[in-house]
């Protein structure tokens, strides 16, 4: 432990404030901007009754209260913004553009998209449009903006449901009426669907872990005033064809079916024996879970043989730890930490800087690195918050003899501004992508097309 807490003279209140005008900064930012059901529903209803209307897809969020309490509404908002923007763009690439896209109501958790087709073959095409080909096209559509997105927006996904239902029209009865009757069986279907999803989830993820079915992928972390690579951060993914199935992060699918912990031990010992080749100075970081340092540490300690048995030194392997480690859990692992500092090796701080830092983590921890989280490097050129919030977060990081990575750079305004800022360390799509260990063979990390 260090002998004089370093984050002595920063307040934990002012960092939180900080943190959450930030995320309110951010959920502004992305705020849903859709037209609401009632001003679309005379057109929709006249539509119905022309045949041209003829099927709802729902994307139903209702299921997301507790997710909600635990992250605040600033990021709900967010998801719902992500969420319509992905939707909106839709139109014209995964549906038609004629296409209707709304949201069921001001600051709803719906959002709608009311399906069209060509007025040729209206006497035709109603009966037989697929909507479980359209859901499905709509649905690859919506998770495009999620790829590079922090963990709690995909376990967020993991509660989004989808569901459909046809519009049939019966002159006898009143278009507003069969619109909104549409809308309850679509919601309706959406559950089940939700309720298949998780049993298929559950079986795709046990077939993943028992046959190491797993990719895994090396994202460089780089240095970012020479481009040189200081060393690679092990991800790992789902193959295609599975990751089409799970529909949501492979780790967060593995949590659901509580196989998170047989999954992480699966991907950080095929993390070490995958790795790419590693000068003597370049690291490895693999991500934990706060388990991983519970007693007994017998994985750990065969991950750590091999590593050491392969002619690699402790400081070049990074234990990288999130910070939504619980309070219980950090109190847990630290006789592990300790010992394992003392033996040269390295620990990360994951997702610091939105949900609010914990300066008694950090001070207890001492990381050698942290990591900033992601949302706070996008857009981070035009935000004078999240620029005042990543120096606040160098600070800390100069105090407690650690180094900022920024994660998530995209763009040449961020990085710039990062380095302008004294942030010296970046990882993200700008600087090198995720590649397994045979790409970095003869790769050197810089601006990515």
């Amino acid at each position: 432990m260090l002998d004089e807490d370093p984050f002595a003279t920063v307040e934990q209140r002012a960092l939180d404030e900080l943190s959450e005008a930030v995320l309110d900064e951010e959920a502004q930012r992305s705020r849903p901007d859709l037209p609401i059901l009632h001003e679309l529903i005379d057109e929709l209803a006249e539509q119905v009754a022309e045949r041209n209307c003829v099927g709802v897809i729902v994307v139903d969020t209702s299921n997301l209260d507790s997710w909600e309490r635990r992250h605040g509404a600033a990021s709900f908002t967010a998801l719902m913004g992500r969420l319509s923007r992905a939707a909106e763009m839709a139109r014209g690439e995964a549906v038609r553009n004629n296409d209707k896209v709304c949201l069921d109501m001001p600051g709803g958790d719906t959002v709608l998209l009311f399906l069209t087709h060509p007025r040729q073959d209206e006497n035709e095409v109603a009966a037989m449009v697929d909507l479980e080909e359209a859901m499905a096209r709509f649905k690859r559509y919506l998770l495009r903006p999620f790829t590079t997105a922090q963990m709690s927006f995909h376990q967020a996904l993991e509660k989004v449901s989808l569901g459909s239902a046809l519009l049939l029209h019966n002159s006898s009865v009143e278009p507003k009426r069969e619109i909104y009757r549409a809308i309850r069986q679509a919601r309706a279907d959406a559950a089940v669907n939700y309720h298949e999803m998780q049993r298929r989830r559950h079986r795709v993820v046990g077939h993943m872990i028992a046959h190491r079915k797993i990719r895994t992928m090396y994202q460089p972390i780089v240095e970012m005033p020479s481009r040189e690579i200081m060393g690679f951060e092990a991800l790992s993914r789902a193959e295609p064809k599975d990751a089409k199935e799970l529909g949501v992060h492979l780790f967060v699918a593995a949590s659901r079916a509580e196989l998170d912990g047989e999954l992480d031990q699966a991907c950080r010992s095929l993390s070490v024996h995958r790795r790419p080749g590693l000068s003597d100075e370049t690291k490895l970081f693999i991500n934990c879970l706060p388990p991983t340092f519970f007693e007994p540490h017998r994985e750990l300690e065969k991950i750590i043989d091999k590593w050491l048995a392969d002619g690699l030194q402790p400081h070049q392997l990074v234990f990288e730890i999130t910070e939504q480690i619980t309070g219980e859990q950090a109190h847990r692992i630290m006789p592990a930490v300790e010992k394992l500092r003392k033996r040269g090796f390295l620990f990360a701080l994951d997702d610091v800087g939105t949900g609010a830092a914990n300066l008694k983590l950090l001070a207890d921890l001492e990381p050698d690195f942290i990591k900033m989280d992601i949302t706070l490097t996008t857009g981070i050129a035009e935000s004078v918050r999240k620029r005042e919030l990543a120096g606040y977060l160098l600070e800390l990081a100069r105090k407690s003899n650690a180094r900022l990575i920024a994660e998530g750079i995209e763009t040449q305004e961020e990085m710039e501004t990062l380095v302008e800022l004294g942030v010296e360390l970046g990882q993200g799509y700008l600087l090198g992508r995720p590649n397994p260990a045979e790409h970095w063979l003869e790769k050197e990390a810089g601006p990515q097309g």
